[in-house]
């Protein structure tokens, strides 16, 4: 299961990738062409909000979440044993799962909604949005499978009784 959520969490961190260089070119190009020629791209607000921002946003979450690099208050963790310290990590990976997968359902029920009804922003040009509204739920749901492996971990680190059991995820697949 490692192995699989490494690499999906690392193809994500790709994609994200590939919206921040296509965000980059596409107001860059928007920019020149207001400024060169007084003609700017029809929908780029839409596009770089609605795709690429989401994007960047979400998909990475999963390889954050594998490499501990969330938001994290340590006061109290770092002052307790090492057991303790596991079964904070046990708790912690499991509020982290639910909350994604519960957060990954709501919005999935939105983009299934989105799709239903072909989703567009009306402007000078009507860009559909539906397709981008499957992006924040990926992003979500790979972010909680990355949680149950680390969830994984933290018991078997618990069990074993030392941190034998990790898994260096900062490593390539």
């Amino acid at each position: 299961m490692q192995r699989f959520v490494n690499w999906i969490s690392r193809a994500m961190i790709g994609l994200a990738g590939v919206g921040i260089l296509a965000m980059l070119v596409l107001v860059v190009a928007d920019v020149l062409g207001r400024a060169v020629f007084n003609v700017a791209i029809p929908g780029i607000d839409t596009i770089v909000a609605s795709y690429l921002m989401v994007a960047t946003i979400f998909l990475p979450l999963g390889l954050l979440q594998l490499l501990d690099e969330n938001i994290a208050v340590d006061i109290l963790r770092d002052q307790v044993p090492d057991a303790v310290k596991d079964v904070f990590d046990i708790v912690g990976h499991l509020l982290a799962v639910g909350f994604y997968v519960l957060l990954g359902w709501l919005y999935f029920k939105v983009a299934v909604e989105a799709f239903e009804i072909k989703e567009y922003v009306t402007g000078t040009w009507n860009v559909p949005i539906w397709p981008a509204r499957i992006l924040m739920p990926l992003g979500l749901f790979v972010a909680a499978l990355a949680a149950l492996a680390k969830l994984e971990q933290a018991v078997r680190a618990l069990v074993s009784g030392s941190k034998a059991a990790t898994h260096d995820y900062s490593e390539p697949v």
